[in-house]
């Protein structure tokens, strides 16, 4: 089920032509954008600005599909309603399932997953016809969508464009900060950063020695999660809604 060299070279290949067939995702092998000279009037996105995702590249073993961290599991019960609770962990077990039935998992997450914004949202729709072998790139797209808005909200507190140069972490700081009324919101946006993202020193611990590896299980909570944050956050803060429609941000009341 999972042959290491072919899915390999179908992802690279998938990759490539990605790039060549309209450059539909020229950033696909860098990780920064050329130096920007940014009007904040949009959002300046960057691929992976949020910070370093944790581990390599390669998504699991398929004995571990259907396991989950902890932190992970508690993280989408505390934020989920039952019934979406069930939705994800039914999609988990359907992506394990025949080909039609991950066809139609896949098909089903990119229906939650929606645009806008074009960046992440389209390239995180993209990555999701490589589950269940493949979900870092996912995971990333996701943490950037949650850090665009984050940064978004204290932005429109603050007026200061430094805040896009800073990693999720460094900007929930701020927005604790400017929105001390929000701090369920502050806890729920520090656990999704310590779940995705390597911690600031090498000496606070590591989920995993060595490498992290995302399970379909934890990559889908992961997806219903997000969205979840994301429609929390729009809710209290006019210039991270704008964000998300892919509108310019504007600070005129």
């Amino acid at each position: 089920f999972f042959n290491d060299e072919v899915d390999l070279v179908v992802k690279v290949m998938a990759d490539l032509c990605s790039v060549v067939i309209g450059g539909f995702r020229k950033d696909r092998f860098e990780l920064k954008v050329a130096p920007r000279s940014y009007s904040v009037s949009r959002y300046p996105y960057e691929v992976g600005a949020a910070g370093r995702l944790r581990g390599y590249f390669r998504t699991m073993k398929k004995e571990d599909a259907l396991l989950a961290e902890p932190q992970i599991v508690s993280l989408a019960k505390g934020l989920l309603s039952k019934e979406k609770y069930a939705e994800a962990e039914k999609l988990s077990k359907t992506l394990m399932g025949s080909s039609q039935d991950r066809d139609a998992a896949r098909t089903t997450l990119a229906s939650i997953v929606v645009p806008p914004p074009k960046r992440p949202i389209y390239y995180c729709q993209y990555e999701m016809q490589f589950l269940p072998y493949w979900s870092r790139d996912i995971l990333r797209d996701l943490g950037d969508f949650v850090d665009m808005l984050v940064k978004a909200a204290v932005y429109e507190r603050t007026n200061g464009a430094d805040v896009f140069d800073r990693t999720l972490a460094q900007t929930i700081d701020q927005f604790e900060q400017h929105l001390p009324s929000h701090m369920q919101l502050v806890n729920w946006f520090r656990k999704y950063n310590q779940l995705l993202y390597s911690p600031k020193s090498a000496s606070e611990r590591v989920r995993y020695p060595d490498q992290h590896r995302f399970t379909v299980r934890e990559t889908v909570l992961i997806i219903f999660v997000t969205m979840h944050l994301a429609d929390k956050i729009t809710a209290i803060s006019r210039m991270a809604a704008l964000v998300r429609q892919d509108k310019p941000m504007r600070l005129d009341r």
